[in-house]
């Protein structure tokens, strides 16, 4: 008998195959996903960083003493493929930055809210992101 189809067992293993590559492709690329967006919130926070110093030195200039904004974005120009909202509260849309009071907030393309912790008075901006 010549059949020029595939046979049921040979379809089940190519299934069977896709389903292991996919098994194993998956976790690796959602992690290389998760570690582009800390790199990007890392790059974020170190220009804020540099702002807020840039800040602080126009401050000493002015009036003789070093101080942070109360509002970290507040000393933002322009940004590009970032959303900065001033309003306080938490961000709404993907890649949003907002800030609330005592905490910087970031959406990440996952809906994940993360935050840094932020205080004027000790000149202190958190490093690390915390999940909320």
């Amino acid at each position: 008998m010549n059949s020029s189809g595939y046979t049921l067992f040979e379809f089940v293993v190519v299934i069977l195959l896709i389903g292991i590559l996919s098994a194993v492709a998956v976790p690796r690329f959602e992690k290389r996903i998760e570690l582009t967006e800390l790199k990007s919130e890392k790059d974020f926070t170190y220009r804020l960083w540099e702002e807020l110093e840039l800040h602080a030195t126009i401050q000493r200039e002015i009036h003789d003493e070093d101080r942070w904004p109360d509002h970290p974005l507040s000393v933002l120009g322009r940004t590009r493929n970032v959303v900065v909202t001033l309003s306080l509260g938490l961000p709404t849309q993907d890649n949003e930055w907002r800030f609330d009071g005592s905490k910087l907030y970031h959406r990440r393309m996952n809906n994940e809210i993360w935050y840094f912790e932020y205080n004027p008075n000790t000149f202190f901006l958190s490093e690390h992101p915390v999940k909320l």
